[in-house]
């Protein structure tokens, strides 16, 4: 319980810092990427230049811009400086002679970049989806709304894993963004072409699993082969998710900082 109470109060103070970073306000930006298509959607049906249901252009949103790109950068942006971030800055010592566990401050500056992801990539999320499916009426949008729900879980999910990962090579990495950028962009791009089951060494591939496609099937899922049964995806991601979160802890505790 001591231990969750100073991991509660490094979240805290860690989501104050989030707050007034000007990384912040470049990772708004990011964020309402995918809003500001939704609202060029709305105006391009308001003078009749598209006739493209909302439900297809959602789902093309979320399959092609969403989970693809938003989730992980903005996981990125954060997770990665769990432990660089102090370091650079000269806080790590004020905190290593706190009376404070280095399990406590970890998981409280992984706890505050989960949070901080959330906070972004979601609401934009549902406000896309309203931007998007209220043309088609509000019946439309009551009736799709299962899957928005099932999409916030989705996000919440790959969140979690990317969250674990980068955090883990923020521990251990002197560049963990550059290996970020080249899992996201590197990996993730090549395992999807690679004969075989190197997708499932992705995250992308187990949100791609559990997304709601559209008719066509949606680019990401597309792109990404043939799907994981639902509890196969959601078990994979809460598996990488605690297990890289656990491989930081152990890594935190046995690194030297300065």
């Amino acid at each position: 319980m001591k231990t969750l109470g100073s991991a509660t109060l490094v979240a805290r103070w860690s989501l104050g810092e989030h707050l007034w970073s000007p990384r912040t306000l470049a990772m708004i930006a990011l964020a309402g990427t995918p809003l500001g298509l939704a609202l060029a959607y709305r105006v391009a049906v308001a003078f009749r230049v598209t006739e493209t249901a909302g439900a297809e252009v959602f789902a093309a949103l979320v399959s092609g811009v969403y989970f693809p790109f938003v989730t992980p950068m903005l996981s990125l942006a954060y997770a990665s400086g769990v432990v660089r971030d102090d370091v650079e800055a000269g806080t790590m010592p004020y905190f290593l002679t706190r009376p404070l566990s280095r399990a406590s401050f970890l998981s409280g500056k992984a706890l505050a970049s989960f949070a901080m992801t959330l906070a972004l990539v979601l609401p934009s999320l549902v406000l896309a989806y309203y931007v998007v499916l209220s043309p088609s009426g509000w019946d439309e949008v009551g009736a799709r709304f299962p899957g928005l729900a099932r999409n916030i879980g989705v996000a919440t999910l790959g969140l979690l894993a990317y969250n674990g990962i980068f955090a883990l090579a923020g521990t251990v990495l002197k560049r963990p963004l550059l290996a970020g950028l080249f899992f996201i962009f590197g990996w993730q791009a090549v395992a999807t072409f690679v004969p075989g089951r190197a997708r499932l060494l992705t995250v992308a591939h187990y949100m791609s699993s559990l997304t709601p496609g559209s008719s066509s099937g949606g680019v990401f899922a597309g792109l990404l082969g043939e799907r994981s049964s639902p509890l196969m995806s959601i078990l994979a991601l809460v598996l990488i998710a605690g297990a890289a979160h656990a491989l930081a802890l152990m890594a935190f505790a046995k690194k030297e900082v300065r």
